[in-house]
């Protein structure tokens, strides 16, 4: 059981590792808390301690929860808007903040995956993992450099402009193919001149 004021100090240390995938610093905890000194905040994290809420070590940033939920949790940054129309939105890496998904999610190397959100109809007749790609999903990248199987569902970068697409090759032509319930919905035809480059796979889907 807790107190009252050591619950406080356990949410706001979740909070913050929510909100930024990283454990807080006991300065940080301090400004947070509006405690007077750090020996204040310390205080608390060693009752936690006691009680088998928290853990830490001498590394900086080192307070990790007990939690086993937060402890299957990885944010992946949310790094931009891509169309799922025409490639019109520039792909900046813009902060857009984090989406905290369960490590069960991605695999390998968790800098590898990323998130995005999608602005457009051109796929939202197209499954992923029994999940539609619709007008504001955000959707699971893995960085990818090259096209393994043409059924699958790319992030592609189009003159510096961000769309997700299937693709077809014929010829010298390359086309970024829609799969929509809108017929206005086109296929984008590119050239060999073109600055084109695939940039990741669309690997699951999240609609909330």
């Amino acid at each position: 059981m807790l107190t009252d004021k050591q619950q406080k100090v356990l949410d706001a240390i979740t909070e913050y590792v929510y909100t930024h995938g990283k454990s807080p610093t006991i300065e940080e905890l301090q400004v947070t808390l509006q405690q007077k000194s750090k020996r204040g905040v310390t205080q608390y994290l060693e009752a936690l301690e006691k009680k088998g809420c928290i853990s830490r070590s001498s590394w900086y940033r080192s307070i990790k929860l007990k939690n086993q939920t937060w402890e299957n949790i990885v944010n992946l940054p949310i790094l931009w808007v891509a169309n799922a129309g025409s490639p019109m939105a520039i792909a900046e890496e813009n902060d857009n903040g984090v989406l905290p998904v369960s490590k069960s999610l991605v695999s390998g190397d968790e800098s590898n995956f990323f998130v995005l959100q999608v602005d457009g109809t051109s796929m939202n007749r197209c499954e992923v993992n029994g999940k539609i790609i619709e007008n504001g999903s955000y959707v699971l990248i893995q960085k990818w450099n090259h096209i393994v199987n043409e059924s699958d569902i790319y992030l592609f970068i189009v003159n510096n402009c961000a769309t997700i697409k299937k693709q077809k090759r014929e010829g010298n032509n390359l086309y970024l193919i829609p799969d929509s319930k809108d017929s206005f919905h086109k296929p984008i035809i590119l050239s060999e001149d073109d600055d084109v480059e695939v940039s990741g796979k669309v690997i699951d889907v999240f609609n909330f």
